[in-house]
């Protein structure tokens, strides 16, 4: 069954939905959907009305007593990482498989734009290992080995495996390097221990002046289940194979109360430590996914 609504989820390949998607979110907008570190000086125009006042040279101004912007050739020395979680729950709900689909679907467009930028950028997929890992490139080739990758984790048979992501990306510090692009999609679903290892490596990667950016991924089932009322839910928590059955309504009032937790001990220390925090409803399009994240 896994494998069938796998085959039916990528029956339209990644590079064609990565390029559709890609050409879409340039159409009409400026060269690079992210920017390097550092920006070269092009040229100064005329202001005309309308023109960011940011972009106006105020001391030229005082000299001349005329108004010119300053207009930038944007560096391209962008490298991006990709961490994906590849635990059971990121395989949830087993029907539709929304969540790991977006996810990859996610990370293919994104890999897209970078190799139209041609900046580099590479993959690693984790589950209770590290599955796989590509190294920083910007090739054609190398684009089309990550979609091989992505696609095939749709493939796998074993899917009853706990998140080894903090573990991994803890190991990882120091290869990652300086003045990287860090991506890392998970539904954030670590225990308390996991969680604080997972905070301190975030911690060090961003001392070495890396950019981070999580891309917290969740379906609507995970918070509420309409049904009638009076009907009984059988949940089977995935990582670990309990089954509970709770009335309904029971379950979606639980639900609620996680959800609090949730946001105060999962999302809040995130956002006090000052890093890109993207909320991703994988039931939205793909196209408005993407636009939330660059």
């Amino acid at each position: 069954m896994l494998k069938k609504v796998a085959e039916e989820q990528v029956s339209k390949s990644l590079a064609i939905i990565a390029e559709e998607i890609s050409q879409e979110l340039y159409h009409g907008k400026h060269r690079s959907a992210f920017h390097g570190y550092s920006s070269e000086f092009k040229e100064y125009k005329a202001y005309q009305t309308g023109d960011n006042l940011k972009q106006v040279d105020w001391k030229l101004y005082g000299r001349t007593d005329k108004l010119f912007t300053k207009h930038f050739h944007d560096e391209s020395n962008i490298s991006a990482y990709f961490f994906i979680d590849l635990s059971s729950s990121m395989f949830f709900p087993r029907e539709t498989l929304e969540k790991i689909n977006k996810s990859i679907q996610i990370i293919a467009v994104l890999c897209k734009i970078l190799q139209k930028q041609r900046d580099k950028f590479g993959t690693l997929g984790i589950s209770n290992e590290l599955l796989w890992e590509s190294p920083l490139s910007n090739t054609k080739g190398h684009l089309h080995d990550i979609y091989q990758q992505l696609e095939g984790l749709l493939q796998r048979e074993s899917l009853e495996e706990i998140s080894q992501l903090p573990t991994i990306l803890s190991h990882k510090v120091s290869a990652i390097g300086q003045r990287k692009i860090v991506f890392i999609l998970t539904d954030l679903l670590f225990n308390d221990q996991d969680y604080a290892l997972f905070l301190r490596s975030l911690s060090e990667i961003k001392a070495n002046k890396n950019s981070i950016k999580i891309l917290h991924v969740w379906d609507k089932s995970e918070k509420r289940q309409e049904s009638k009322i009076g009907s009984i839910l059988q949940y089977k928590d995935i990582e670990t194979n309990q089954v509970l059955s709770l009335p309904m309504e029971e379950w979606n009032q639980l639900q609620v109360k996680q959800q609090s937790v949730f946001i105060d001990q999962r999302i809040n220390p995130l956002l006090s430590k000052g890093y890109h925090y993207h909320s991703l409803c994988v039931n939205e399009s793909l196209f408005e996914l993407i636009r939330q994240i660059i």
